[in-house]
């Protein structure tokens, strides 16, 4: 940690999440254009208000949104694995995602996930989607 001044930018912590988030959470989509051999520009798919809280309970992060049962959430891992890439028999992904600290009651978390889906006996493409999802949070009162 550095002496004193502006935090944004940097590492969410434990610490940091512990309570009640108020987020608006954005999805985009887009399609590739085979001909064009590009994908279209992102349009907003879904945009919702969500709730979450955050609590430390022995030792581990624990995530509540709304009525949704607490799941357990691992920083480390996060920003360890902040490129995912994974293939089964017919589809393959890239999720790219990224948590930032913009300020000391706000939080962005961002995931841009590129799926491409192929034909189980040709292995051709059949279809090539991205989907962007932007949660931005800001510490609720």
């Amino acid at each position: 940690m550095s002496g004193c001044g502006d935090d944004s930018g940097s590492k969410v912590t434990n610490e940091f999440l512990v309570g009640k988030w108020d987020c608006v959470h954005k999805e985009y989509k887009s399609s590739y254009d085979s001909k064009f051999e590009e994908y279209s520009d992102y349009v907003e798919s879904s945009s919702k208000q969500i709730i979450q809280s955050y609590k430390v309970v022995n030792g581990v992060l624990l995530l509540k949104t709304g009525d949704e049962e607490a799941v357990e959430v691992d920083l480390d891992k996060v920003y360890n694995n902040l490129k995912i890439e994974d293939k089964t028999d017919n589809q393959e992904y890239v999720i790219n995602r990224n948590l930032v600290k913009n300020s000391s009651n706000k939080f962005t978390f961002e995931a841009e996930m590129f799926i491409t889906d192929r034909d189980n006996k040709t292995g051709e493409t059949k279809s090539k989607t991205k989907t962007k999802i932007l949660r931005v949070c800001t510490k609720a009162k």
